[in-house]
């Protein structure tokens, strides 16, 4: 239905405005010249750091945490079959989702099938989501697709290293490999991958997000204006 309106309602606009440059080349793509040039106008993010907020009492030595909408185009069951692959090799790797969403119990009963149980703790909606990335290890998403991507800009800022896949504004503002380890989408293996890197590599665990903090600020500042 949003797609339908999209055709009728975009080519009509006097001004379009887009969260990044990924969602303008996709419309240029689709409209071609009907459509006004889309401006790019990113979402708002204050560089005001939240206080770190601690984890529930856990036996975890290693902390990855997600903050995400519990819906299917989020794809987090990618993210436990990633922390499957690696459970025999890292006992110790533990993983917080913050959120809600039609897809919790479909969830609970993957960590269940995974052997996960012990090792995943739903932590249900929080307000003051930045100040539990701040707490963890490791942030980490592997959603189909993200217009903008609030919560890399937030782990960016909370200097927290980032795994993602390559949606929203990763290639366009966070590169791979520099400012985070991106991943293709639905591709838990190489999510298990690099969960394994940030936990062998101290020195990648201080680099990247050292890389992302300066690049997102970068990024803030030239749209400031």
């Amino acid at each position: 239905v949003r797609t339908y309106l999209a055709d009728i309602v975009l080519p009509r606009a006097q001004g379009i405005r887009v969260v990044s440059k990924r969602i303008k080349d996709s419309l240029i793509a689709r409209f071609g010249k009907t459509l006004i040039e889309p401006e790019i106008i990113p979402i708002g993010v204050s560089a005001e750091l939240a206080p770190p907020i601690a984890f529930p009492p856990h036996e975890f030595s290693f902390n990855l945490v997600t903050v995400s909408r519990l819906e299917p185009e989020k794809r987090i069951e990618d993210i436990l079959m990633a922390l499957g692959r690696i459970a025999q090799r890292y006992p110790s790797v533990g993983l917080f989702i913050v959120g809600e969403g039609r897809e919790r119990k479909r969830l609970v009963a993957l960590a269940q099938k995974l052997g996960l149980s012990k090792r995943v703790v739903f932590l249900g909606w929080r307000n003051a989501a930045q100040g539990l990335i701040r707490s963890a290890h490791a942030y980490i998403q592997a959603s189909a697709y993200e217009g903008y991507g609030l919560t890399l800009v937030e782990a960016a800022l909370a200097r927290v290293p980032i795994i993602t896949t390559d949606v929203g504004i990763v290639g366009e503002v966070l590169k791979g490999y520099e400012d985070v380890l991106a991943a293709p989408v639905g591709d838990p293996v190489q999510l298990a991958v690099h969960i394994t890197s940030l936990v062998e590599d101290h020195q990648l665990r201080i680099t990247l997000p050292m890389n992302a903090e300066r690049t997102v600020k970068n990024h803030l500042a030239e749209y400031k204006n």
